[in-house]
Parts: structure tokens; C-alpha cells; sequence
């Protein structure tokens, strides 16, 4: 058995946030029960790295199900169609 140890390298990053960005990431927290802010943001940035590395078809399903599950009258998915097809042309 090969033992791999995974390095991490820590990096700090700062943003300012609106007051509703604020308000909404304070309740997401407590919501669904991350340990802190910090683990939120960065639950986030991994999801948001994670969908980049898919190919524009499969980052627009992902999207779809990711946005029905949370805000299903958000955004219809012709609209996320729209911006999968903006993203491919600035490709």
C-alpha cells in the first residue's frame, strides 16, 4: 500500500462583502451546520474551482441541478443555456 500525504498549502484571502452577502453567508453557516464562516467560503471556492474544471455541457447540467435545488425560480435554465453559450464564445 502507498501512503500519499496531500499537501496543502495555506493561503489567506480577504473580501468585502454587502451587508445582504453578509447576512445571507451568516445564515447559510448556521443553516447547514459548517463550523465557521471560513468553511463556508471555503466549501464555496471548492464547489466554484471544481465546476471550472468541468467542460461547458456538463458545467451547465451541474448548474442546472445545483439552481433547481436551491432557488428553483431563480433563474430558468434557458438563461443558464445563455451563459454556458457567452462563457464557450469568450473561450
Amino acid at each position: 500500500m502507498v501512503n500519499v500525504v496531500s499537501q496543502l498549502q495555506a493561503v489567506s484571502v480577504s473580501t468585502k462583502l454587502t451587508r445582504r452577502e453578509a447576512a445571507l453567508l451568516e445564515r447559510l453557516t448556521t443553516e447547514y451546520g459548517f463550523i465557521s464562516k471560513s468553511e463556508a467560503i471555503r466549501s464555496a471556492v471548492r464547489l466554484y474551482l471544481n465546476l471550472l474544471e468541468l467542460g461547458p455541457k456538463d458545467r451547465l447540467r451541474m448548474l442546472q441541478i445545483v439552481n433547481e435545488m436551491i432557488a428553483p425560480s431563480a433563474k430558468q435554465s434557458s438563461a443558464l443555456i445563455e451563459e454556458t453559450h457567452r462563457e464557450d464564445d469568450e473561450l
